[in-house]
């Protein structure tokens, strides 16, 4: 089981912060993960099972370069380019129509002060997010990510938060850390056509000390999604709450997310989620558990509906880079069928 430090030291990697070489040297790596799966796939509402080999079961699969500068000083430049693909169909990006460098691309400085980054950056509500989820940013089988960012096709039921995992045209602050304390702050100019003036900002705070972890986080995105923008939304803000206990045994993971959409400044809904999980070592693996439910709000735009999933998963490690996993998720929604997705997948990180 990976240790809190262990996985904040993988975030930051994801951004690029690799140790540079001698003075005035850069250095570029080259990584990523390639994940696929087979398996059959029902959303709560959906008519009938469908049989698919799909990508990205526990890790959207992306590939990523990233380099580092020593400027001298303390002082480094960074760069990340990184763009998700799908190995079912060698397409690039998440879906259709998904840019290039979707995950990260942006040029940077950093120091002791922490790191500046601008271009397309990810968002620190969902590292908070991601943190502490037992399945990670796993957008087929973790029933968090499916509530807040996924809307899988045939689901009756959207994301409850606007905005994609990552934000255009934003500069995001990273601080160095004190004592197992980090922060996060993220701004995006709002360069999005008919949208301008509707900038997004975000910060997050995560905490970990040995055993135990938190998060705060919090986000206003100045609504361009089509499912909210059609329903009539202005801006959203978004809230959520998160912690974590390792017992060896078993770790424990808990959170509560809200997102309030403002439509007039007499109506207004709001979404509230429920996340509890586990993660147990199991033999050479891990078994993986999940349940989320969610509370959507009423109004003259949206029905109420309730929403609840589960997932249950073992990853098996054949080494530190390749395993292989079987998840099955259940997901129902208050007034639909229930809808069965299973999967046996193989992940391989380079």
């Amino acid at each position: 089981m990976k240790s809190p430090r262990r996985i904040l030291t993988a975030v930051a990697a994801t951004g690029g912060l690799v140790s540079g070489a001698a003075y005035g040297q850069s250095r570029l790596q080259l990584y990523g993960a390639v994940d696929a799966f087979l398996g059959s796939v029902r959303v709560s509402g959906a008519p009938h099972s469908t049989a698919a080999l799909e990508s990205s079961g526990l890790t959207t699969s992306y590939w990523g370069i990233s380099g580092q500068e020593v400027l001298g000083n303390g002082l480094n430049a960074e760069y990340t380019l990184e763009s998700f693909f799908r190995p079912d169909t060698g397409k690039v990006g998440r879906f259709d129509g998904d840019v290039m460098f979707g995950r990260n691309a942006f040029v940077g400085m950093n120091g002791g002060f922490g790191a500046v980054k601008l271009g397309r950056n990810t968002t620190p509500w969902f590292i908070s997010m991601m943190l502490f989820n037992p399945l990670a940013d796993s957008d087929r089988f973790s029933p968090m990510f499916l509530h807040t960012y996924s809307t899988p096709p045939g689901s009756p039921v959207g994301n409850s938060v606007a905005g994609d995992t990552a934000w255009d045209n934003s500069v995001l602050y990273q601080s160095p850390g004190f004592g197992g304390l980090h922060f996060n702050a993220i701004y995006s100019t709002g360069e999005v056509a008919g949208h301008q003036g509707k900038q997004n900002y975000g910060s997050n705070a995560t905490y970990f000390n040995d055993k135990f972890g938190a998060t705060l986080a919090i986000q206003r995105v100045g609504v361009n999604a089509p499912e909210f923008a059609a329903s009539g939304a202005t801006y959203q803000m978004a809230y959520l709450a998160g912690l974590s206990y390792d017992f060896k045994v078993v770790k424990l993971f808990g959170q509560y997310a809200q997102s309030d959409n403002s439509f007039s400044a007499l109506s207004r809904q709001r979404d509230k989620t429920m996340q509890i999980g586990a993660s147990v070592p199991l033999g050479p693996g891990l078994l993986m558990a999940e349940w989320v439910r969610t509370w959507q709000g009423n109004n003259e735009a949206l029905a109420s509906r309730r929403r609840d999933t589960t997932t249950l998963a073992y990853d098996y490690p054949f080494s530190r880079r390749t395993d292989a996993y079987a998840a099955w998720r259940y997901d129902k929604v208050s007034d639909l069928n229930p809808g069965n997705t299973f999967g046996l997948g193989l992940r391989h990180k380079f």
